[in-house]
């Protein structure tokens, strides 16, 4: 399970406030993915009416400062998470190689980008898809139309913050129970100062996640863009550890016992054990009437299962009250 953290535009174009939140990311350590907004053409992104036409164009950085930006995150060898707002942005970060790239559920359809996308993709690059916010049949058709072998599909929406008991867990379920070919994650949104924020967050992953979003900020519930669900660098690592015990506790979902289970699961000492509950005489018809399951000091060779498949077969010698029902003891079929 791999926890990304993002910035979004809570940098408000500020490069100096950007690079040391950057800095104090990378240096936590917290992290295994940092996630960009990748800005670079506002008039493909937004009419000149809706109100981020202006505060994009306040906020866009160079191609160099993102060039500085992301030479930093490569060189702490941890991996890169561009979300495309243009085909400018995509054509751009493409050179970089990232590990992963994102479209916003705002743009799940939108052709023009995803035929960009699919023109300047590797096979291997990771596409994550947000569909917070989106139907089953918009989801349905945007992982048709990229038919990409690596696509992961981004659960969480913004309403700066969401309210938990919006979420929606159980849809998150139902719809990754639809699309169980592809991988998932989960971009938790819920207020900064949301006293079961670790808590909400741990539920979402714990449905199977691959990956975990949280905004992260330098300045704990300083108003600025996108701070309602920003939390600080310690609640970070904090998250960093109790996703590393949920992990541990998810296991592998094998469904051969493990050595735990194992040592839990012996007949005898610890499940019952099949014994005999009186004598029986060569060529008795063993029935239910026979033997009994009580838990022993001994080990049983036999489960209960094994025991049980026995019913019908003839006892091939005497055998005794209280002794362990063993396979010697009958005939071979």
């Amino acid at each position: 399970m791999k926890l990304i953290a993002e910035s979004a535009w809570h940098h408000e174009g500020d490069i100096n406030f950007f690079m040391d939140l950057v800095t104090k990311i990378l240096r936590s350590e917290a992290s295994d993915v940092l996630k960009f907004h990748l800005s670079l053409n506002i008039e493909e992104y937004a009419s000149t009416d809706h109100p981020w036409y202006e505060i994009g164009k306040r906020n866009l950085f160079s191609l160099d400062q993102w060039t500085e930006i992301f030479k930093k995150v490569k060189e702490k060898k941890k991996e890169l998470l561009l979300l495309y707002n243009d085909q400018e942005s995509i054509e751009f970060g493409s050179s970089f190689n990232p590990e992963f790239v994102e479209i916003h559920s705002v743009a799940l359809n939108d052709i023009f980008l995803l035929d960009c996308l699919k023109e300047n993709i590797n096979e291997d690059t990771g596409i994550f898809l947000g569909v917070g916010g989106c139907s089953f049949e918009e989801i349905d058709a945007a992982v048709n139309y990229l038919n990409h072998e690596n696509i992961i599909l981004m659960f969480g929406f913004q309403n700066y913050p969401t309210k938990y008991s919006d979420i929606n867990f159980r849809k998150v379920k139902a719809l990754m129970e639809i699309f169980s070919s592809y991988e998932f994650g989960y971009a938790d949104h819920c207020s900064w100062d949301e006293e079961n924020n670790e808590m909400i967050t741990l539920a979402g992953a714990s449905l199977g996640m691959s990956f975990i979003e949280k905004h992260v900020t330098t300045v704990l519930g300083e108003q600025r863009t996108d701070f309602q669900s920003a939390i600080s660098i310690d609640q970070l690592i904090s998250l960093r550890e109790k996703l590393k015990v949920l992990e541990e506790c998810l296991g592998t979902g094998q469904m051969e016992l493990n050595d735990a289970e194992k040592k839990y699961s012996i007949y005898g000492p610890m499940k019952k054990a099949g014994l005999y509950n009186q004598n029986l005489e060569k060529g008795h018809s063993f029935s239910k009437q026979d033997f009994f399951f009580k838990r022993t000091k001994e080990v049983s060779e036999l489960s209960q299962l094994q025991v049980l498949n026995l019913l019908g077969k003839k006892i091939r010698h005497k055998v005794q009250e209280g002794n362990f029902i063993k396979q010697s003891d009958f005939e071979k079929s």
